[in-house]
Order: structure tokens, then sequence, then C-alpha cells
């Protein structure tokens, strides 16, 4: 599986894609990224004090997880995982 960040979760992450081991969903793949980046990716990832998504856009091979069963979307090792931080800007 891969997986691609996008804007400053660049810079959170240190990279702009990094391979990861197949996770049986989103939501657990979510929480391995955030061990392994720390609270920086945490923050940006989630609502804070809980596990609800925050201001992050999450794709799946190139579809959103809304359409694919949210954060229990399963996931299969050849997919490739996008996450965009949602901006705005005029």
């Amino acid at each position: 599986m891969i997986i691609h960040y996008f804007a400053y979760l660049r810079g959170i992450t240190g990279c702009k894609q990094e391979p990861w081991p197949v996770q049986p969903d989103v939501r657990t793949l979510l929480r391995s990224l955030c061990d392994r980046h720390g609270d920086a990716l945490r923050k940006k990832i989630y609502v804070p004090g809980s596990e609800d998504l925050g201001d992050v856009i999450i794709m799946v091979n190139g579809r959103h997880i809304a359409h694919l069963g949210g954060l229990e979307a399963p996931l299969q090792d050849s997919d490739t995982v996008q996450i965009f931080p949602v901006v705005a800007g005029g």
C-alpha cells in the first residue's frame, strides 16, 4: 500500500509518499500513521479529543472514503491512499 500526502501534510510527515503495510481498514491505518508521525499529524487528521475526522479528505484509489464505507472501508495491499487537507482561499 502507498500513502500520498498533500500540501502541508508533507511537511508534517517529511515525505510526499511512503509505502505502508496493509491495514484492515482506514481507521486502523490512520491510527498507525498518527502513531508514526506524532501529534502534529493527529491534530490535523482528527477533531481534538475525538476520533472524528477533522479538516482532511481521505481517498482510496481516487474514491472518497464516504463512498467506500467511511473509516471502516477495507484496504488491500495494492491500494493507494491519498490524504488531503481541506484548504480554502479566494
